[in-house]
């Protein structure tokens, strides 16, 4: 169907059967931002990478689709939002099939750049169908799946990864965690055209492009050198980098003023940030998200380098996360509705515990440590962290002005994946500097967790200063009720 569909509240008779693959989608999405980890150390011995390549295989792909998020949203909403998703999703498909035949780190690195611009075009479309094909009693139930997908994409990437690398299918190894994308993908496509209507709603806005310009070089200035700048040594050039991300920064700014007084729709509208509770609530989501990042990506290099563990028995150390993280996904909803914010202060508690937990498992039995002794603080952290990451986003919107809950939450998404990008960037160089100073001649686990405490002591800096924030939230939030 191509007839142009206005926003409406009618209900599409295939709404559900369209939900499902809209989701479907949007598992895929998030799934590749954590798959990747099981897979890095496999991808570590077989393509000899650096300790930034590492980095740089997990954060371009984040990096790449959280600049083009927003751009996503807009040129959904110009060139129609069906086949938007579509195009996203072949490019998605054909990134990730270029992953998977990538005979070295370059290749795999630009293929990963290539799959985030897919999922920034196709992720904005699926809440703006939902917005459309749902009828007003049933959005709630249908963004309630969404974001229980996302959560779920979150840590089953872990789990899967290390199933598909275990099964070893036709001998492709950790190529598996990207070829499995394009089955999915092209049931997704090939479905969705016989779903929903096209929806378009604004044929005549015009693209920021020189926005997306500005701030894709501010980010790639910032996260390059935070990557490549241990191995570098730290030249001048990393420095030099540093002040022209801020230079760029500012010239952003700066443009997105000039759009906004042209009457033009800009990338990011900067008047919401004079809202205090949104400007608070985008410093916690940071916070959260960068202790999370940073943390997915060290465990799984300390279970499979430090600890030996097969991919399968990492995803196995995994389950606790994912188990709790999904009962309190289940459990937040009812609680706020209890508790309100204070649930988030419980959780960030709760995952400080966690985090706490593993570092006194590590002092305790440092020379016979084994994945199990993780069981109980694993399932701390995937408690607290659904604790916070379910009802934050709901919390911070609540919380803003009305006239900017359009471009809100597509911009807390955005400011959530630049976190993961800066959790891989920060926290990883932390682990891998802490790792290199390491001497490698004692039991070779003993570096793996000297480093891993380091990146958890910094994981609960973060987890404190997310507790922080969520109490001036909260404050600020009952304030204006």
């Amino acid at each position: 169907m191509n007839e142009l569909a206005q926003e409406s509240t009618s209900a599409y008779p295939k709404r559900w059967l369209a939900l499902f693959i809209l989701l479907l989608g949007t598992f895929m999405v998030i799934l590749d931002t954590f798959i990747v980890n099981v897979a890095i150390p496999t991808i570590q011995e077989q393509m000899h990478t650096s300790a930034a390549e590492i980095q740089l295989i997990v954060a371009s792909y984040v990096l790449s689709y959280a600049v083009l998020l927003i751009t996503g949203a807009r040129i959904g909403d110009k060139y129609g939002r069906k086949r938007m998703f579509i195009v996203g999703m072949v490019i998605f498909i054909i990134a990730s099939d270029l992953c998977g035949m990538a005979l070295n780190t370059n290749l795999l690195i630009f293929s990963r750049v290539i799959q985030g611009i897919g999922a920034a075009i196709l992720i904005p479309q699926v809440l703006s169908i939902i917005q459309v094909i749902f009828p007003p009693e049933e959005k709630g139930k249908a963004i309630g799946f969404y974001g229980a997908i996302s959560g779920l994409g979150l840590i089953a990437g872990q789990m899967i990864g290390g199933l598909l690398i275990d099964w070893n299918i036709w001998g492709l190894g950790w190529r598996n965690v990207f070829l499995i994308n394009i089955p999915i993908g092209l049931i997704a496509v090939i479905l969705i055209r016989s779903m929903i209507p096209e929806i378009r709603t604004d044929q005549n806005s015009r693209v920021d492009w020189k926005g997306i310009l500005f701030l894709t070089i501010s980010l790639l200035l910032l996260v390059f050198p935070l990557i490549a700048g241990r191995e570098a040594g730290w030249p001048l050039w990393i420095y030099v980098s540093f002040i022209g991300s801020l230079l760029s920064f500012f010239l952003f700014l700066f443009h997105e003023r000039k759009v906004i007084q042209a009457g033009q729709t800009a990338l990011i509208p900067l008047s919401i940030f004079s809202d205090r509770s949104f400007s608070l609530g985008v410093f916690t989501i940071l916070a959260y998200q960068i202790g999370n990042s940073g943390f997915f990506l060290t465990v799984s290099l300390t279970l499979q380098d430090g600890l030996a563990l097969s991919a399968i028995d990492s995803a196995i150390a995994f389950t606790p996360i994912g188990g709790a993280f999904f009962l309190s996904c289940l459990l937040a909803p009812k609680w706020v509705k209890k508790m309100k914010g204070t649930v988030l202060n419980w959780g960030a508690i709760i995952l400080i515990a966690g985090y706490a937990f593993v570092i006194l498992c590590i002092h305790s039995f440092e020379m016979t440590i084994a994945w199990q002794h993780f069981i109980i603080p694993f399932f701390l952290i995937g408690f607290g962290q659904g604790l916070i990451g379910a009802p934050l986003m709901g919390i911070i919107l609540a919380g803003s002005k009305s006239q900017h809950a359009g471009s809100a939450s597509g911009i807390l998404s955005t400011f959530m994946q630049i976190a993961n990008v800066l959790g891989v960037a920060v926290i990883g160089t932390i682990f891998f500097s802490v790792l290199e100073k390491k001497n490698h001649n004692i039991a070779s686990h003993i570096p793996y967790l000297d480093s891993f405490n380091i990146a958890l002591y910094s994981s609960i800096v973060l987890a404190m200063i997310t507790f922080i924030l969520i109490f001036l939230l909260n404050k600020r939030t009952a304030g204006k009720s």
